[in-house]
């Protein structure tokens, strides 16, 4: 059975889609979230990948065919895409390790590079927990948990409209809307405080500003943060914890790192990672 690139291959040759000394250029790796695909395109073929598109979109199963133009836009963190060929309503439904997330991924961002984070969150075992999620997104992380781990209750909270849309039909897609109460708006203002035995911060390069609010929505007690932070190979297991824990002993709370995780790479010689940091009295 051919694998599909080599299909890809076989029916661009077979069609003569484009010249034959092009075709070596043509995408060997891509990203399909529910029947949609997005394609780095090479720079040689971008006068004729209009032409090959409709071959990936078949061999593929896909409706709609994307173009990643590379980075991301404004704090919603809209990827920079352009529709090369098929549907322009890109909304869809994602199917990954038992939870659908319903988004349009020409609007919002999903990093597969996340999934292995996503797979960790939902073998946590949070009985009766009470969790807040401080940048909810479309449900990323707050789905495998309230499916999965058994929380009392999450308080799922995020900032920008058309994410926080898709969150609310996700929660009932899921059915989890008895365990997840979505609140729309900035963590730091709209979060319940003193309430939480566990908080994920799932966000980065500026994690830290949300930290002071952090340690007010801790129970009494404290509780773990799964705390995402940007940093080196050489630091990712002290600039991050050295944040979290000047903040923490400003509230009277005792730190302890209990797991470092590296969830993928972020630029050259720099990771992305979350680091569960236990906090008490």
């Amino acid at each position: 059975m051919l694998k599909p690139y080599e299909e890809v291959i076989g029916l661009v040759k077979q069609n003569k889609s484009i010249p034959e000394e092009k075709i070596e250029l043509l995408p060997k790796k891509w990203e399909r979230f529910g029947n949609v695909l997005i394609v780095k395109v090479h720079s040689s073929l971008s006068d004729c990948f209009e032409l090959v598109a409709p071959i990936y979109a078949k061999v593929l199963n896909c409706k709609s065919v994307l173009e990643d133009m590379g980075g991301i836009e404004g704090t919603a963190r809209k990827p920079v895409l352009r529709l090369i060929w098929g549907e322009k309503n890109t909304e869809t439904i994602h199917l990954e390790n038992g939870i659908k997330y319903k988004f349009d991924p020409g609007m919002l961002m999903f990093s597969s590079g996340n999934m292995s984070e996503r797979i960790r969150m939902s073998k946590i075992e949070c009985d009766e927990e009470i969790i807040v999620d401080g940048f909810a997104g479309i449900g990323y992380f707050t789905l495998p948990l309230g499916k999965f781990g058994g929380p009392k209750k999450i308080f799922a909270c995020e900032i920008n409209p058309p994410a926080f849309k898709y969150l609310k039909e996700n929660i009932e897609l899921n059915g989890i809307e008895k365990i997840v109460e979505p609140l729309l708006g900035d963590y730091r203002e709209v979060a319940p405080e003193c309430c939480a035995d566990r908080i994920i911060l799932g966000y980065f390069k500026t994690t830290s500003n949300f930290l002071e609010k952090t340690m007010r929505v801790l129970k009494e007690r404290g509780g773990l943060i799964h705390y995402h932070d940007t940093c080196s190979k050489e630091e990712m297991s002290r600039q991050p914890f050295r944040k979290i824990e000047k903040m923490a002993n400003e509230f009277d709370f005792e730190a302890k790192l209990v797991h470092l995780e590296k969830v993928k790479s972020y630029a050259p010689g720099i990771y992305h990672v979350v680091l569960d940091v236990a906090l008490s009295r």
